[in-house]
């Protein structure tokens, strides 16, 4: 069947594909958590996650494609309200998911394929922005892309949401104050939409900020555009900066 290329590494050899209703992807180090994760969460009942099929005679990964839209930057992003109404969505989602994950033991002699920047024992996606994220008639049904899934502190998955989903202030911008007020607008949100407490809540900035700079860590080993990496670290400082405001 014809393979339709759906994501490609920083040389631009493909990664992800579409095969019939089926996704493939080559298998790494992380694999069998990430396919004993997906199992678990079907065991259990969550429907937003895409189902461990098996491996093909490539040695692939093979996951079920979920139907729907995904975006990698939504129009409503220039819409700050809307915007962070959709994230509040978004944060529900991944409450669904940490529950749904809260019994999760991974197999013996496992490990994910890098661990994720807030350590801490709750099982999370690990990557969670527009592009993976899969929204029927504007509301967000499925996570996808899951080759990150590792265990984190619970305020990662909301961490990354919050720094890569909204936009924030950033060094070129002429209007920082409007982001820095989408910022807060997005945060409550999440923290509505999650059900954060207090401690938590005032945790989240801080979290951003540490997920953008094991962001812009990631991008310098792949070779990532050396402007997105400088980008994401002055959003970090901006983050702690603004944990007061």
């Amino acid at each position: 069947m014809e393979e339709i290329v759906l994501s490609t590494d920083s040389a631009g050899a493909p990664v992800a594909v579409r095969v019939g209703m089926t996704v493939r992807r080559p298998t790494n180090d992380g694999s069998l958590v990430v396919s004993s994760l997906l199992q678990h969460l079907e065991r259990v009942g969550f429907d937003a996650s895409p189902r461990f099929l098996g491996v093909d005679d490539q040695g692939r990964q093979v996951t079920s494609f979920i139907e729907g839209d995904v975006f990698v930057a939504p129009d409503r992003q220039e819409r700050d309200d809307d915007n962070a109404r959709a994230i509040g969505l978004v944060a529900g989602l991944i409450k669904d998911l940490h529950v749904a994950s809260a019994d999760f033991v991974a197999p013996p002699g496992s490990s994910p394929v890098r661990p994720l920047p807030l350590p801490g024992t709750t099982w999370s996606h690990g990557d969670v922005g527009y592009q993976n994220v899969v929204y029927r008639k504007n509301r967000p049904v499925a996570l996808i892309d899951w080759e990150f899934a590792a265990p984190a502190d619970s305020l990662c998955d909301l961490a990354g949401l919050l720094a890569l989903s909204v936009r924030a202030p950033r060094s070129d911008a002429d209007d920082n104050d409007r982001r820095a007020r989408a910022v807060a607008v997005a945060q409550q949100h999440v923290v509505d939409g999650y059900g954060l407490d207090d401690e938590s809540a005032s945790r989240l900035r801080y979290g951003a900020a540490e997920v953008l700079d094991d962001a812009a860590g990631f991008w310098t080993a792949i070779g990532r555009n050396s402007e997105m990496i400088a980008a994401a670290r002055w959003r970090a400082e901006w983050f702690r900066a603004s944990v007061d405001l």
